[in-house]
């Protein structure tokens, strides 16, 4: 009697304990996601037998489970298939080779201790040769579960002997593990471990005096790793406890890097205070691991130096010659001691006004935007901004009053960053308002590593504007 060989519709799978049996091992078959009924059942068969009856090795029933294991016994030297079957349909099958002496998976690292900036190299042999072997790092004492995984990659090319390299890791504990066959049944394991560096941290300041409300630029190295390790600003020789610390950043895990501090409140109030650091002297501390004990300190001076601005539009009885109108119904044109930019609207739900004042120099050393708004009539909605370059390229920011309406937070498309305005500009037409926004502290909200080179415009999509100015600080 033979049984008919379809492959029905149907979501069970069949794995095995190993790809490869030594001769007096038993098979372990793990099942899943049968149809638990009672006609279900598995066998052992030559590989590219026919499903005769005949060619039976082995077989055993599902018990109606779900999922579930059985154990055959050991069998003679030979490639075999594991088949499922619902009755006499045919479901999955599974590949197994038993071989005299087989060839035991090994696995180690190049060093048993790395430190937090080296690459991770492990040594392979006797993997099973298939395309979809990988190796992965895991914390030390995990369970192989997809999520737990570090690094990983496949082992390219089907090699069976062979080295991998991974990225270095932060202080701890871990594993490499190799995988036969996209599967999470580990073939050899082993552990090794990163240490810090043992050289000091460093702390380097882009300068020791700044302005008030001046961002502050650290450059560290030789961090720990830890993804708890920490850099703060304290007042000058003010005790560790959280409760002084003024601003900080973790630093993610990086041994070195850059962070900026002291953007406190970098969004200002309704007041228009712009937050930043208060004249005063002040350090810079560097924690290991979310801890209290400071590795290095560098210090630094807040002074209050004068604002400088430069002045690209005061609308005193006529308007720049630099605005480009770039859309809208009318040019750019100066009334009752403004420029008035005017909207279009569409349906009442779109603005496609566009006007730019172009600096004549692009401005490389000022980069807070300030500005005169309303205090002649009621203005419809309106979005202001700046055209800048950065270390990253161009970028065009925008402030929107209406974001404030809808509770919509800083995003961002493209080279477009988009933000709400804290002062509503539009709504509050009818007054005159001063508007004061850091280019930079806005910049890094949404792209913390980035920096403005220079900026080069300003931009608007309607309103009465007057003293656009770029200034200092």
């Amino acid at each position: 009697m033979s049984i008919v060989f379809v492959s029905m519709l149907s979501s069970a799978t069949v794995n095995t304990d190993k790809e490869r049996y030594e001769s007096n091992e038993s098979i372990i078959v793990n099942y899943s996601e049968m149809e638990a009924q009672s006609s279900e059942w598995m066998a052992i068969y030559p590989a590219s037998s026919s499903n005769d009856f005949g060619n039976i090795i082995q077989w055993k029933l599902s018990n109606a489970d779900v999922n579930g294991s059985v154990t055959f016994e050991a069998l003679s030297l030979g490639t075999y298939e594991v088949r499922v079957f619902n009755n006499a349909d045919f479901l999955v099958s599974k590949q197994i080779v038993v071989e005299e002496d087989a060839l035991t998976t090994t696995l180690e690292t190049t060093k048993d201790i790395y430190l937090a900036d080296e690459e991770i190299v492990a040594v392979f042999d006797n993997m099973s040769g298939n395309a979809d072997d990988w190796i992965g790092i895991y914390p030390a004492g995990s369970s192989n579960a997809w999520e737990n995984m570090l690094q990983w990659e496949w082992i390219e090319g089907g090699l069976v002997t062979g080295t991998q390299a991974f990225e270095a890791m932060p202080v701890g504990d871990y594993e490499v593990r190799v995988f036969f066959n996209n599967s999470f049944t580990e073939e050899a394991v082993y552990a090794f471990s990163v240490e810090a560096i043992a050289t000091g941290v460093s702390l380097v300041l882009n300068k020791t005096l700044y302005a008030q409300n001046e961002l502050i630029y650290i450059n560290y190295n030789n961090m720990q790793g830890n993804n708890s390790d920490w850099i703060g600003i304290y007042p000058a020789g003010a005790s560790f406890e959280f409760e002084n610390v003024i601003d900080s950043k973790q630093t993610e895990g990086n041994i070195n890097g850059e962070i900026s501090l002291g953007g406190v409140d970098a969004l200002p109030d309704a007041e228009n205070n712009p937050g930043g650091l208060a004249p005063g002297n002040y350090e810079v501390r560097a924690f290991y691991n979310n801890s209290l004990t400071a590795q290095t300190v560098a210090t630094f001076t807040v002074a209050n130096e004068a604002v400088s601005s430069t002045v690209y539009e005061a609308a005193t009885g006529s308007i720049s010659p630099n605005w480009v109108h770039i859309s809208g119904p009318t040019a750019p044109y100066y009334n009752a001691g403004r420029v008035n930019l005017k909207p279009t609207w569409i349906n009442n739900y779109t603005n496609t006004s566009e006007y730019r004042l172009v600096f004549p120099q692009i401005n490389t050393t000022q980069k807070v935007l300030e500005f005169d708004a309303g205090g002649v009539r009621w203005q419809p909605h309106f979005f202001i901004g700046v055209v800048l370059e950065t270390i990253e390229g161009t970028r065009k920011m925008i402030w929107d009053p209406f974001f404030n309406h809808e509770g919509t937070t800083a995003f961002k498309s493209g080279t477009y960053l988009s933000y709400p305005l804290y002062l509503d500009i539009q709504r509050r037409s009818t007054e005159k308002l001063h508007v004061r926004l850091d280019v930079e502290k806005y910049l890094r909200i949404l792209e913390p590593n980035n920096k403005v080179l220079s900026i080069s415009a300003f931009m608007a999509s309607g309103g009465d504007l007057d003293e656009i100015k770029l200034s200092s600080h």
